[in-house]
């Protein structure tokens, strides 16, 4: 037998051995330490406090006033639309850079998301919708800044809904058939 029989099985063992080596997860389980890794300690939870806030500033709340517990329901069983008033504006200036990018479309299924990007549409800058089932939210196809507001449209140029800066990362508003929209980030 020649060095060259020798060698290739060989070679093939050692090449199938570091393979075999290569799929094992850590060192520890070929040289365990001796203890466990520590586990950390519970972060602290602070207190959560109840109470009555106090009224916005513009608008002074008397005893009398208090929000209905149940929506009111029409005799056809379908909820009935509030007054359509816009939510207060919150103050803080809206514009175009601020509101474009990906939303959280609370309104609609857990996974909707509105995507408002800064490319010159007809009639404002293009919108999409992703994982939307409410017809009226997947019909957005475009939008943009008018004032406070930012405007909701479809590719027709009709406005399907109205939001307001709520602060923060969030914008209230309602859809032209009354339903409550509410983006968040």
């Amino acid at each position: 037998m020649g060095l060259k029989s020798i060698a290739t099985p060989l070679v093939c063992v050692l090449v199938f051995g570091v393979a075999l080596s290569g799929c094992n997860r850590s060192l520890n389980s070929i040289a365990p330490s001796s203890s466990a890794p520590q586990r950390l300690p519970a972060a602290p939870v602070e207190s959560v406090e109840a109470g009555q806030l106090p009224p916005p500033a513009d608008q002074p709340m008397t005893t009398d006033q208090q929000a209905p517990m149940t929506p009111q329901v029409s005799q056809s069983g379908d909820q009935m639309a509030s007054t359509e008033t816009a939510p207060a504006p919150s103050g803080e200036p809206v514009s175009r850079e601020s509101v474009s990018g990906a939303w959280i479309v609370g309104s609609d299924n857990p996974d909707c998301r509105m995507i408002l990007a800064f490319t010159k549409w007809s009639g404002g800058y293009r919108a999409a919708t992703k994982r939307c089932t409410s017809p009226e939210v997947s019909s957005v196809s475009v939008w943009d800044v008018q004032g406070q507001q930012v405007v909701l449209m479809d590719s027709s140029g009709n406005t399907i809904a109205r939001l307001y800066n709520s602060g923060g990362e969030r914008f209230d508003g309602t859809t032209n058939s009354g339903q409550p929209i509410t983006f968040t980030r």
